[in-house]
């Protein structure tokens, strides 16, 4: 476990122990060579902080969403978090899929969220705020779970008519030409008030789209919660991990993207190259694009980037 770990000349910011994935490394030892682990002085804050700690992963636990308040619904791992703590032999390394909750309570380290009828502690690094009170409208891209389902989403606003119950077309779902994706199938799904969050352009914000480069890929994720260094990111497959933030970029939300335009665009997590792009619809926030096989495939707009 990690009160095991001992800082080695160079550390990996997620070592197999730690739990974490990443490829930039911090060399805490360059002037003590002689010594098996870093003194006190050359460990950051982060670094006492999740040492002390059972966390899978190098990040602050008890790192604060910002607008987390008693009440209201969050999106969490809860039960799952807890469960395989106890019986994975590397927790980090298990999917993780965030669902609705509601914030019972407050505490500086850990959270109790209530789901079904079971009361978790979390820790609050893993705890997305849902704030009270939020209007969106067309065309804003939201944070929220499919509603006549589960699971944490992100959507577009199709119509606006009651801004604080907007319906919207899942981002996160498939959409088809022949009209039997999930996406289609919950086109137009009216959310609730107070289950939505809208997001912002170019944010450091939960539920944004984030582009890590790691030896030469881009690789996709979804952001839980970022520190001063580091960010707290959701990939492929529902895999927690952690990057330094310096390695990492918000994929816009309004990009001047149009038809004949090359793009890069999600593939199995991460964006590729060589897709040429033939329709946009807006509304639904799908973008068409053809591969270098001639092959065309209909992505999100938060799955295509412009290349500069």
């Amino acid at each position: 476990m990690r009160k095991n770990i001992l800082f080695a000349t160079v550390l990996s910011l997620a070592m197999a122990g730690c739990g974490g994935v990443t490829t930039h490394n911090i060399n805490l030892q360059e002037n003590n060579e002689n010594s098996t682990e870093a003194t006190e002085e050359e460990k950051s804050e982060v670094e006492k902080a999740i040492e002390a700690s059972d966390f899978p992963w190098y990040f602050p636990e008890e790192a604060k969403n910002e607008g987390l308040a008693e009440g209201q619904t969050v999106l969490s791992i809860h039960s799952f978090y807890p469960n395989k703590l106890k019986e994975s032999d590397d927790p980090a390394e298990e999917t993780y899929i965030f669902y609705n909750a509601t914030l019972k309570s407050i505490g500086e380290k850990s959270s109790v969220v209530s789901s079904m009828g079971q009361d978790i502690e979390m820790p609050n690094a893993l705890i997305i705020p849902i704030p009270q009170g939020q209007t969106a409208k067309k065309g804003d891209i939201v944070l929220t779970w499919w509603q006549s389902g589960s699971g944490m989403e992100r959507a577009i606003v199709t119509d606006d008519s009651n801004p604080s119950s907007p319906k919207v077309c899942y981002l996160d779902m498939d959409w088809k030409d022949d009209g039997k994706g999930f996406a289609n199938d919950h086109n137009n799904e009216q959310l609730k008030p107070n289950t939505f969050t809208v997001l912002k352009n170019n944010e450091w914000q939960p539920g944004a789209q984030v582009t890590v480069n790691a030896d030469g890929s881009y690789k996709i994720f979804t952001l839980i919660n970022a520190a001063d260094k580091y960010l707290l990111l959701s990939g492929w497959a529902g895999k927690i991990t952690v990057y330094k933030k310096e390695f990492c970029k918000v994929v816009p939300l309004e990009q001047d993207i149009n038809v004949g335009d090359e793009i890069m665009a999600n593939f199995v997590g991460s964006f590729r190259t060589g897709y040429k792009v033939t329709k946009i619809d807006k509304k639904i926030g799908r973008v068409w694009a053809t591969d270098s096989y001639g092959e065309t495939k209909i992505f999100s707009i938060l799955d295509v980037l412009k290349e500069e």
